[in-house]
């Protein structure tokens, strides 16, 4: 009886809580054009998916229509954070959503938004947008 009693208490522990649901304002965002997304693996340089055709479909989305970049980062225990870099049509801003309502041990509200002025785009003035988020 205390092996099954074990048992059960062990699969019921180990289970995964469920997922919160994504905040509306992220999740109801205004659609722009998509410059596309990635996740960076452990132990990568957070540059290294600000590649030069992201920044190209950024820097163009100025231009345009405005476009969009999803990266996902993960806590050091494994909880995906997700930034939205946005900009729009005919400025220099950069939007930053950040949607960490995944982040179980985080504890905030599970969405932030920042705002960084980058005349000219680069991977290294992006990361220091998203650190400053």
């Amino acid at each position: 009886m205390i092996l099954v009693a074990t048992i059960v208490a062990v699969a019921y522990f180990s289970q995964e809580p469920p997922a919160r649901p994504t905040p509306a304002d992220i999740a109801r965002r205004s659609p722009l054009p998509s410059c596309g997304d990635a996740a960076l693996r452990p132990g990568a340089e957070l540059q290294e998916p600000l590649t030069p055709s992201v920044i190209d479909c950024l820097s163009a989305g100025r231009e345009r229509n405005g476009g969009e970049f999803a990266l996902t980062l993960y806590t050091t225990e494994g909880d995906p954070i997700v930034y939205y870099l946005r900009v729009m049509a005919g400025t220099n801003d950069v939007d930053v959503l950040v949607d960490s309502s995944q982040d179980r041990f985080g504890g905030g509200p599970g969405r932030r938004r920042a705002s960084c002025t980058i005349v000219e785009l680069s991977a290294d003035l992006l990361r220091d947008c998203i650190a400053d988020s």
